[in-house]
């Protein structure tokens, strides 16, 4: 019985002694793992931050390396541009943050900066690149590379239009006024409705104070539509009350309709006679003046009869004695002055 008894105790004692170890060994593997949980989270974080900064590293010396003489980084933007899985980086250099003269397309392949290509200008009259944007111009959420451009005095503005397909640089679109470098071409999307539009605006220092307005999809397709706009004090048609104003504002009005191909209603205001395409005005007056300063005109009164006035017309850079004119006449009729005549004249 007694040797009962100690086996028993015997065996307690060494099923509690287990259950101790038991728990010890559980308690140093879950410290264990705790530590090692703890240690991989921080060296992830390390590792992470550290990449950054050798990423960030990277692209400084590699812009360091292609950044022209003379000249300062002045904007930098960071995109996926052709939504092909890797980053590019538009980066901009000029002496001015609103004079970028480099333009250049970098991808990120493969942990490697190499250079796409560089935004060649197309646009030929003397400008200043003042900005580029990546934007969303349609609805497809598409990204196209956007350059804005400026003429030295402001008086002319415009863009152009890139494109980054399969690491080919393509100009889309660029629209500036080259003839004269005056003038506004924008990006608008004029109609709300998420695309935006290829915008001209012709402004003239005439009579009416005409803007003829074009537009059409910022990528040339579709139908180009036109609206004339008076930025007169009336913002719309204003008959002249002076004759000499009536006759400057028919010639001027002639050389829109022909110029953007459009009927202007005022036209027929002016005068009883049809607006003829027989009146080949522009081979004795020079129109040249309209797209800057406005038309030069040199209107003289050679005759006045009661309620009737004859003046002779020429441009004023043609020399009075040799050029010819055009000899209009007008009528008073129901208190406005209106066009009777046209005739050309070289003897007077």
């Amino acid at each position: 019985m007694y040797l009962k008894k100690l086996f028993v105790l015997v065996l307690v004692v060494l099923i509690f002694s287990g259950c101790g170890l038991k728990k010890e060994v559980e308690v140093k593997n879950a410290v264990s793992k705790s530590a090692i949980s703890t240690a991989s989270s921080h060296e992830l974080t390390y590792d992470s931050s550290k990449a950054i900064v050798q990423e960030s590293n990277k692209l400084d010396l590699f812009i360091k390396k292609i950044q022209p003489a003379n000249m300062k980084l002045q904007k930098l933007i960071k995109q996926d541009i052709d939504k092909e899985g890797t980053l590019e980086f538009v980066i901009a250099f000029g002496k001015k943050p609103d004079h970028l003269e480099s333009i250049y397309v970098v991808r990120n392949k493969d942990d490697h900066l190499e250079i796409i290509g560089k935004l060649d200008d197309p646009i030929v009259t003397e400008h200043i690149n003042k900005d580029v944007k990546v934007m969303h111009l349609d609805q497809t959420k598409r990204d196209f590379i956007v350059v804005y451009s400026t003429s030295k005095e402001d008086d002319g503005e415009g863009f152009s239009i890139f494109t980054l397909d399969h690491n080919r640089i393509n100009n889309l679109n660029y629209n500036y006024p080259e003839a004269t470098g005056q003038g506004s071409r924008k990006l608008e999307d004029i109609n709300k409705d998420g695309v935006f539009e290829d915008v001209s605006y012709y402004r003239f220092q005439d009579t009416q104070q005409h803007t003829i307005m074009t537009n059409q999809k910022f990528d040339r397709t579709g139908p180009e539509k036109l609206k004339v706009l008076y930025e007169n004090k009336n913002k719309k048609f204003a008959y002249p009350t002076v004759p000499k104003d009536i006759i400057r504002n028919y010639l001027e009005d002639h050389y829109l309709m022909n110029r953007f191909l459009i009927h202007l209603p005022e036209m027929a205001e002016f005068t009883a006679l049809s607006a003829s395409s027989k009146n080949n005005f522009e081979d004795i007056i020079d129109f040249s003046a309209m797209d800057y300063t406005g038309l030069d005109l040199n209107i003289r009164e050679i005759a006045n009869e009661a309620n009737q006035r004859t003046f002779l017309v020429r441009s004023s850079s043609e020399e009075e004695e040799t050029s010819q004119g055009l000899v209009f006449t007008l009528e008073k009729q129901s208190g406005k002055w209106q066009i009777m005549s046209i005739e050309i004249n070289d003897k007077l």
